[in-house]
């Protein structure tokens, strides 16, 4: 009888470990990966001023712990300048924040995507749903095509939607405009990107 016992207590233990739930990885829906260059575009535009106004956002430095990413720098460039922006990540939700931790938007509220509505600087967001992005070609073939449209009504101004997907942020951006959705941000090209190596003399 003991040895059915002692045969019968670890069996047990694994049945009850089996049935605990697993804790999924958190979804990041921003760009986190160091080197990771996106180039947007405004497919409005006609060309060449579409080519010319295009945006470059680079990952330059990420303060990467166990799990989802803490502190990432993002580098915006374009042929009007450059600008450097601190993206902080928490709990599915992105602050960007200034060099002293001081918040100056709400990317993304905590709890995202589970958090269906939120506020920030008088505009109001919703999550409108998932879905697969119609520009997936671009990505490679690891990606996840299926985000989440997230529609932002502003005080003043037209409504606008964004895509958002995991690892890379909003990827494209409707607005409304004479009761028709332009797109007027898109994701074109991407992959990884070192800085260029210093000469020394």
């Amino acid at each position: 009888m003991r040895s059915a016992l002692r045969c019968l207590v670890p069996l047990a233990l694994l049945a009850v470990l089996a049935c605990q739930r697993v804790a999924a990885p958190a979804v990041v829906y921003g760009p986190w990966e160091e080197g990771l260059t996106l180039a947007f575009e405004d497919p409005s535009q006609p060309q060449p001023q579409r080519f010319q106004d295009r945006i470059q956002i680079r990952v330059a430095q990420a303060a990467i712990a166990p799990g989802a990413p803490g502190l990432v720098r993002l580098d915006f460039s374009s042929t009007r300048g450059q600008l450097r922006i601190l993206a902080r990540h928490g709990g599915g939700g992105i602050d960007l924040v200034d060099e002293n931790g001081r918040i100056l938007a709400r990317s993304l509220p905590p709890g995202f995507p589970d958090t269906s509505s939120w506020v920030d600087r008088g505009t109001e967001f919703t999550l409108v749903g998932r879905a697969a992005w119609e520009g997936a070609a671009v990505l490679p073939a690891t990606a996840d095509p299926v985000g989440v449209w997230v529609e932002a009504r502003p005080s003043q101004g037209p409504r606008r939607r964004s895509l958002y997907l995991p690892n890379l942020g909003e990827v494209e951006s409707r607005e409304e405009r004479n009761g028709s959705w332009i797109v007027v941000n898109r994701l074109v090209a991407m992959g990884f990107t070192d800085l260029p190596a210093l000469k020394r003399p």
